[in-house]
């Protein structure tokens, strides 16, 4: 009989004469996702050959995980039987990454162990740092408690664009694959992203300022992730302005705020949240400012153009939700969603803003169609309007990051700071070295 696969989180063994070999796995799979399985009997096709077992067998097994692996670990060790054939299954989890055996840090790659690199290593350890482990504890519920809508678009979404080799619909498959479901129960996460009766909060309003002072429109909603991230989508785009341009066979409608950067700033704050608390996504819609917030803080000392101009890896407060999220296309290679948004915004001089806050994080598209004029006749061209509406909603911007957020040189964008210093738009305060422009009121 055949009892599965070997993959990133199962390794088969088969007898217990390879049990140095199998800590290996144990930590390297650890180090990658912090639980898996390691059998006993099986060869490496998956058929159960059966192992001899004595009373000293887990003892065994128990003590070369105890003596190898740091930080140590307590697996479950279990004699099953199949098919009259006696076999080994060793369970395991652990959140105290990284692992070391026997003094070397391994990491799981497809099938197989390899060592991790000093970068690799240190990014473990800051990454785990910022993540979540509230994703990947077991609920009371089971497949029967989810959404399967949401599960069957999911199926096709991440099919179609590739991310998924599965030919037809099979639900209990499909929750397999993508992790979210263990001994029948289904994990925070995978709840999160399709339960039934889900309680992630969405706020959803519209203010006629750009303070949060009277409301025009509220909409508190509750669900699953899935379900909210097109929610939330299709409340911004049906509250924002649209332009039409005519192509040579068909009219074409344009958002003043790329689509794409949307998606990607909404679905980094459902990826991003902090769970453990319940938190609530909040899109708010002003007159010069589209604003979104994610109830998670960002990583300490790092900011979106840090993102952007040094390349970073994503830091994955909820690695399965965003695993998930990235097989339907709904966001893209880890760390390049603010390059990637930034990029959109370029293209169409989207202007945009952030604010880091103890407990979340505040993205802000500047509304294209808000022009302000500051001085009676005064013109600004295309140019000058992206550079005021940076200097307006981001105080104390460089020079260096004006250019990163509009993709020119510094000496281009001092030309544009000159232009607007003439016509009496913005003023120098302070030093050359530590002062800032600020605008003229």
């Amino acid at each position: 009989m055949v009892i599965g696969s070997e993959s990133e989180t199962v390794e088969f063994k088969l007898t217990t004469g390879e049990r140095n070999e199998a800590v290996e796995s144990i930590a390297a799979i650890l180090n990658k996702h912090c639980r898996g399985t390691v059998y006993f009997g099986v060869d490496d096709s998956g058929y159960v050959k059966g192992q001899q077992i004595s009373d000293s067998t887990k003892k065994d097994i128990s003590r070369v995980i105890s003596d190898s692996i740091e930080p140590r670990i307590t697996p479950t060790i279990e004699v099953i039987t199949v098919e009259q054939r006696t076999i080994i299954k060793v369970s395991f989890s652990g959140h105290n990454r990284p692992y070391a055996v026997n003094g070397k840090y391994l990491i799981r790659t497809g099938t197989e162990n390899r060592r991790m690199s000093p970068d690799e290593l240190k990014r473990l350890i800051k990454n785990d740092d910022y993540s979540s482990k509230w994703e990947e504890y077991l609920t009371d519920y089971t497949s029967e408690d989810l959404d399967d809508d949401a599960l069957k678009d999911f199926f096709q979404s991440a099919k179609s664009c590739g991310r998924l080799s599965m030919n037809e619909y099979n639900k209990e498959k499909l929750i397999t694959t993508i992790d979210i479901v263990h001994d029948g129960h289904i994990n925070n996460g995978g709840y999160a992203l399709f339960g039934k009766n889900a309680k992630i909060g969405l706020k959803l309003a519209s203010y006629a300022t750009d303070n949060k002072i009277t409301i025009t429109d509220l909409k508190l909603l509750e669900g699953n992730i899935y379900n909210l991230v097109n929610d939330a989508i299709a409340y911004i785009l049906n509250h924002i302005n649209w332009r039409s341009e005519i192509g040579t066979r068909k009219r074409k409608e344009i958002p003043e705020i790329p689509e794409e950067a949307i998606r990607e700033i909404v679905v980094n704050a459902f990826a991003h949240a902090d769970y453990e608390t319940v938190p609530e996504i909040e899109i708010g819609i002003h007159p010069g400012k589209i604003e979104i917030y994610n109830p998670g803080p960002f990583p300490d000392d790092l900011t979106p153009i840090d993102f952007i101009s040094r390349n970073l890896p994503s830091y994955k407060r909820n690695r399965l939700i965003l695993d998930v999220l990235f097989r339907s296309k709904d966001v893209e290679k880890s760390g390049t969603g603010f390059q990637r948004v930034n990029d959109f915004c370029k293209r169409q001089n989207v202007t945009w803003n952030y604010r880091k806050e103890a407990n979340g994080f505040f993205f802000e598209f500047i509304r294209t169609n808000v022009r302000i004029n500051v001085q009676i006749n005064t013109e600004l061209t295309d140019a000058e309007q992206v550079i005021f509406n940076l200097l307006q909603n981001n105080e104390g911007i460089s020079k260096a990051e004006m250019a990163i957020r509009i993709g020119k040189s510094e000496k281009t964008v001092q030309r544009i700071i000159s232009s607007l210093m003439k016509k009496h738009v913005i003023e120098r305060t302070g030093s050359n070295k530590s002062g800032s422009w600020k605008i003229k009121i």
